[in-house]
């Protein structure tokens, strides 16, 4: 049977596109149909790391989503593995499957799914015995080729920006006026705006404005990337990475980031597309885990955020934001 995180992609895959505020409806309520305990936002964190694994393109900023180009993609320093990656049609699981069938080898990884959360599409990983196969392989398959999509994400990863200029809050929204608290995590009603800052607020139509204050100036900004500013205004760290403790593999690694300081949707795709698989949650650490990293990947994601990346030996724990 057909799990709700693969009906839900191939939904959006032939769909195609659209606003991203109907494809949150259309997610939720699907979900809700099928009985699932969810936490709120569910819908959006759902099309958050769909859009991290590949499969879906997605401009918060516009609204607007469209499914992603399938493609087969080589995994980095993994021997013999890629991922497909992209939308999934009706037609396009059908070739797969055919393909299976008769000459490939794919393997099909189911991702972990947090409580209150929507699960994701299951991964497809591409097992090949030469690099020199895989272009022949994605025409068979009906899909784009890229020799290493995680490495070429992170060489076009963005420094980090404060945005354009913006307005303050209009004084008929001051009550909705929030500001983040990077010590809990969490947004709080802010008594004033006057200081430097992160906050969040309703505007006239009642959507989300995100927006950082320095001085006198207020520019817009998404929730991630927001976080990351306040991080490095004060100068506090969020980001670990770890070598794997295996011969020959101390150049690759585990990425930690911090709960409360979730990557933008560029640097978690990069992060991701390292695995193909979803990141893991450590509760104990409170962090999320990406495995597979080549330090100069992390350290390249890292900078880009303003973050100067700890690196912790292979018999530590992940660390936490203090």
């Amino acid at each position: 049977m057909t799990g709700i995180g693969d009906l839900l992609l191939r939904w959006t895959s032939e769909v195609g596109g659209g606003k991203v505020a109907d494809l949150r409806a259309g997610i939720l309520s699907t979900a809700r149909g099928r009985g699932l305990a969810l936490r709120g936002g569910a819908e959006g964190r759902w099309v958050r790391d769909v859009s991290a694994l590949g499969h879906l393109d997605v401009d918060w900023r516009r609204g607007q989503w469209s499914a992603a180009t399938p493609v087969l993609t080589r995994l980095p320093f993994s021997d013999g593995l890629a991922l497909i990656a992209g939308r999934r049609t009706a037609a396009f699981d059908r070739a797969v499957d055919a393909a299976a069938g008769e000459w490939a080898e794919i393997i099909r990884v189911e991702n972990e799914t947090a409580d209150g959360d929507i699960p994701v599409p299951d991964s497809l990983l591409f097992q090949y015995d030469t690099f020199e196969d895989l272009p022949e392989a994605a025409a068979m398959l009906e899909c784009a080729f890229t020799p290493c999509a995680a490495l070429q994400a992170f060489s076009l990863l963005p420094e980090l920006f404060e945005g354009s200029l913006a307005a303050p809050p209009a004084p008929g929204n001051a009550h909705t006026v929030e500001r983040y608290n990077p010590a809990q995590r969490q947004y709080e009603p802010a008594e004033s705006y006057n200081q430097d800052g992160l906050y969040r607020w309703r505007g006239a139509d009642w959507s989300r404005l995100v927006q950082v204050r320095r001085g006198a100036e207020w520019r817009s900004t998404e929730h991630e990337t927001g976080v990351y500013l306040e991080l490095a205004r004060l100068g506090a760290g969020a980001t670990w990475w770890q070598p794997e403790p295996g011969s020959g593999r101390s150049s690759v690694g585990r990425l930690a980031v911090a709960w409360g300081a979730p990557l933008p949707p560029l640097h978690a795709r990069a992060a991701v597309l390292c695995t193909g698989l979803q990141p893991r949650f450590d509760q104990l650490a409170e962090t999320v885990q990406y495995d597979n990293l080549p330090y100069a990947a992390a350290e390249r994601l890292a900078r880009s955020l303003q973050q100067t990346l700890e690196i912790e030996q292979p018999n530590l724990a992940s660390g936490k934001v203090k």
